[in-house]
């Protein structure tokens, strides 16, 4: 029997201060992306788009240590950067740091090649500013519902992810 590995939805944060303007809502300051967990000292594979609500993309899925920043550590991906479509040396977007992970279920290791395929089928969405990383996921996951060989628990959708995601 092959092992499973586990599937999630990782949110990082704008590692920066957040700008107060009465339009900003908490998702404007996070971004979500699908990740497989490998193990804890192996790490994960990050699926991600990536850019502006003008030109996102989907980035090339980056090997990760999903592990949360200590105050003292001082890299360039915990500065204060304006969003941009680059992503730092470990696949994680310039400007935000990592900051939860909520499990959603498992995928079969035998399949896990169909992972890449199903995800990079999802549409992504061109000059629609409401439109961002967190629709892109959510499409994501409901389409790996439907494929065999992926266990996505039933209850999952946007505000239980918001929820163990500790979002308000």
């Amino acid at each position: 029997m092959p092992p499973f590995y586990e599937l999630a939805v990782a949110r990082f944060v704008h590692a920066g201060p957040s700008p107060s303007s009465p339009s900003s809502t908490p998702q404007d300051f996070s971004h979500w992306a699908i990740t497989v967990t490998f193990s804890s000292a192996s790490g994960s594979l990050l699926y991600q788009i990536i850019g502006t609500h003008a030109d996102y993309s989907l980035a090339a899925p980056a090997s990760i240590t999903l592990s949360l920043p200590s105050s003292a550590e001082s890299s360039p991906s915990s500065e204060s950067i304006p969003h941009q479509t680059s992503h730092d040396s470990e696949g994680i977007l310039l400007g935000f740091h990592y900051a939860a992970k909520a499990p959603i279920g498992y995928v079969d290791a035998d399949i896990l090649p169909t992972l890449h395929a199903t995800l990079t089928m999802i549409p992504v969405v061109h000059g629609d500013p409401t439109w961002g990383s967190r629709d892109w996921v959510l499409a994501g996951v409901n389409e790996l519902k439907k494929v065999e060989g992926f266990f996505v628990e039933k209850q999952v959708c946007e505000q239980w992810i918001s929820d163990k995601l500790g979002e308000t």
